[in-house]
């Protein structure tokens, strides 16, 4: 991977997150419920929500391959798993690079996740299963002392929140779609987030989007949610990096 797609300020974090991957990565043939592949994936998507590497660059799978002593087809396999969810995409003699959506595609991104998210919402008003909501609660909780504390990687906490719902809503097809839109709102916060805006996602929303699933106010519920959802779109400012030439990207790593 290209240390030039790593801002100077996060360098030593990844690194420090790169080698205890590595470490307990092993030789790659470790079997178990964590497996080298999901310690990639996990450290990429990570290191991409935390902004550490941004939007175009280039993921180099021979460089993985080398760094984690596994072939390149398990890599691959893991970026595929990314590319599944748009979040990196292949291009013909250059490899993997992470998406960079356009302002026009990142606002559309939004738009269908509102449409989906309200009806995830509505399911899980109906289900209203006691010990999912106190689980959801109970993440919640976490989000207000992460927040608190300004831990790194905020917009990935925040995001395990909206996840959690989609899994609420009794339906796999509807939360395997919302779970990909989800992940592209992330990369899109990274990309278009103000640089003078501090992470938001609003807890006291999520916890008020909670009660109202508790006590079956689906109406107030998706309208929380929907309110929600453009008060983190409110953040963005689509015309920060939308301008950028397509043939430069193709340049850089």
């Amino acid at each position: 991977m290209s240390k030039s797609s790593i801002k100077p300020v996060d360098r030593a974090l990844f690194q420090a997150n790169w080698k205890a991957a590595k470490r307990s990565a092993g030789d790659g043939s470790r079997r178990g419920p964590t497996p080298v592949e999901d310690e990639i994936y996990e450290l990429l998507t990570r290191a991409i929500i935390m902004k550490q590497i941004r939007p175009g660059s280039r993921i180099r799978e021979a460089a993985l391959a080398s760094s984690f002593k596994v072939s390149r087809a398990r890599v691959h396999r893991v970026l595929q798993r990314l590319a599944d969810l748009d979040v990196v995409e292949f291009r013909l003699n250059f490899g993997a690079l992470v998406s960079r959506p356009s302002p026009q595609e990142s606002q559309a991104v939004f738009r269908t996740r509102r449409v989906l998210e309200a009806e995830a919402v509505r399911a899980a008003v109906l289900l209203c299963d006691e010990h999912a909501l106190d689980a959801l609660r109970a993440f919640v909780d976490r989000e207000i002392a992460a927040f608190s504390r300004d831990e790194p990687g905020l917009v990935a906490v925040s995001s395990g929140f909206h996840q959690m719902l989609a899994g609420m809503c009794g339906n796999p097809v509807l939360a395997k779609m919302l779970n990909q839109l989800i992940h592209r709102c992330v990369l899109i916060q990274a990309l278009y987030e103000r640089q003078t805006q501090k992470t938001i996602c609003l807890v006291e929303e999520h916890a008020e989007v909670v009660e109202m699933i508790r006590q079956k106010r689906a109406a107030e519920a998706v309208a929380a949610m929907e309110h929600h959802l453009d008060h983190i779109e409110q953040s963005l400012d689509y015309s920060l990096n939308g301008a950028i030439d397509e043939r430069l990207l193709t340049s850089i790593a």
